[in-house]
């Protein structure tokens, strides 16, 4: 159990409760070998609490329960026992449970601007307010970093959301304060509701993990319903993709595609055409020799820890494609720009590899830029700023990719040698509608400007949001309103069909 002192602290304890009868305890008299001459008062009970690591012999020996060192709730292994026995639970009793995963969406920002030791005092802060609301047949830990678990007994899927609503309302509206900076955090939380389709604990954490990784993606700060088990079965199958990820790729059943990224140009402004600019992306070939998105094996990738594979893979086919290219199909092109995960900037040995296959494959590194998201650059700034130095010095360009996804501050992007920043497309998509979008894309262009740095809006799906990113002054454009992805050796056929630039 825990017990919060007056403090405002939580301390694990162990507690007995004893039956207290008249004068006796546990059936023992306090005055043996006395007459009693009154009436007993009537029984009660008492209570001893003690904390655990404290001195001397503890009362009772039950099983240990496991705790988090930092914040005090349960550490990962016991909240996975706690949802095995909710699930035996709803199995024989039909009680109702559900489980929300908490994510908080500005961790990393606190730790990166402000040090470990305010990432530790912001955890506790947000342990005390989970704590807050458990009940006594609930449990709460703390599985990861800036992860959070969240059990609730006898609680309906309806009243489950509403209690993490108001979390998630508790946590944006907090401010936490940090040597005279100030940071909001909210939190993006996937909920499920436990029923006996579900075989183990760690099935309900990954669908709960499920949910709440969409509601990252679909921006942040948003509370996602696992509704059933489709998405849970296309993740085995990805994870199943990825764990033969070598023989796929030997196969070539990842096949590279690329979508151009065209300049915005307002009417009557002058505007000396460059050559082709693209995004090199990738599609999942599938048994039935249609291509798809492969967003789901490159989660998987993600959590198996297998993405610098993907990443590694894609640059070096990129860059055949590209050095095959005769030298007027090279003279068309200006820049393709390639994908690196945060995992493979950390992955010692990616300088080298990149220096060598650029080489190998005899590509000039002024056509090359790297697209590095935003939350990996934020979260590996000094690894970044060196990688960016080394390949920036060869010629190498870099873009800022999903900027505004992070929420992150404008300053960091003054240390890092960046050409492009890529705006997020949630702030793009309802661009006409949403004013507060509209002045986050203009306050980052504004930015951009000031500094020297391309401002790219991703997203564009139709004319008049294109017309109105070209009247803000953004520099270039990338989405299905110009062009779908196409293979990229397509793309680099075209590129050789259309003759040298220099005949006349």
């Amino acid at each position: 159990a825990l017990l919060e002192r007056r403090d405002g602290s939580v301390i694990p304890i162990l507690h007995t409760i004893n039956t207290l009868v008249g004068h006796t305890i546990a059936g023992r008299s306090a005055r043996e070998g006395q007459r009693e001459s009154k009436p007993p008062p009537p029984p009660g009970q008492i209570i001893l609490f003690r904390e655990l690591g404290a001195p001397g012999p503890l009362p009772i020996h039950p099983a240990k329960p496991r705790y988090d060192a930092l914040t005090r709730l349960l550490d990962r292994y016991a909240i996975i026992d706690r949802i095995e026995e909710a699930l035996n639970d709803c199995r024989k009793n039909g009680t109702p449970y559900a489980l929300c995963y908490i994510d908080l969406d500005r961790f990393r920002l606190v730790n990166a601007t402000c040090g470990h030791e305010a990432g530790d005092d912001l955890l506790q802060w947000v342990a005390t307010r989970v704590h807050e609301i458990v009940g006594p047949k609930d449990a709460a830990g703390r599985i990861g970093g800036d992860e959070f678990v969240l059990l609730l007994a006898d609680k309906s899927e309806r009243e489950a959301e509403r209690i993490a609503r108001d979390l998630q309302i508790c946590l944006l509206e907090f401010r936490f304060g940090w040597a005279e900076k100030t940071f909001s955090i909210g939190a993006s939380i996937g909920l499920v509701v436990l029923t006996p389709h579900f075989e183990r604990a760690v099935d309900v954490l990954g669908a709960a993990d499920h949910a709440c990784r969409i509601a990252k993606e679909n921006g942040r700060g948003r509370l996602q319903v696992y509704l059933d088990d489709q998405q849970m079965t296309t993740s085995r199958r990805s994870m199943q993709w990825v764990a033969s990820l070598q023989r796929h790729l030997a196969e070539g059943r990842l096949r590279l595609y690329a979508q151009g990224i065209h300049p915005l140009v307002k009417p009557g402004a002058a505007h000396t055409p460059r050559g082709a600019h693209f995004e090199v992306l990738v599609r999942q070939l599938g048994e039935d020799g249609r291509f798809y998105s492969p967003v789901g094996i490159i989660q998987a990738a993600e959590q198996s820890g297998l993405i610098h594979v993907i990443d590694r893979y894609v640059a070096r086919q990129a860059f055949r494609l590209i050095g095959a290219l005769p030298q007027h199909a090279l003279r068309r092109l200006d820049t393709c720009s390639i994908n690196l995960s945060g995992v493979s900037l950390l992955r010692e040995g990616l300088l080298d590899f990149i220096v060598e296959q650029l080489h190998r494959a005899q590509v000039p590194p002024s056509k090359i830029c790297f697209e590095i998201t935003e939350t990996a650059a934020l979260a590996n700034l000094g690894e970044v700023l060196w990688f960016m130095q080394e390949l920036g010095a060869m010629g190498c360009r870099f873009a800022i990719d999903d900027f505004g996804s992070g929420h992150a501050s404008y300053g960091y992007l003054e240390s890092l040698p960046v050409d492009y920043v890529k705006i997020d497309g949630m702030f793009v998509r309802d661009l006409q509608d949403n004013s507060l979008h509209r002045a986050i894309v203009e306050s980052v262009h504004r930015i951009g400007d000031t500094l020297g740095i391309k401002t790219v809006a991703e997203q564009v799906e139709n004319q008049e949001i294109a017309d109105l990113l070209t009247s803000m002054g953004i520099h270039y454009a990338q989405g299905w309103h110009f062009d779908k992805p196409q293979p990229l050796v397509d793309l680099c056929a075209s590129l050789r069909a259309q003759g040298d630039p220099s005949d006349p």
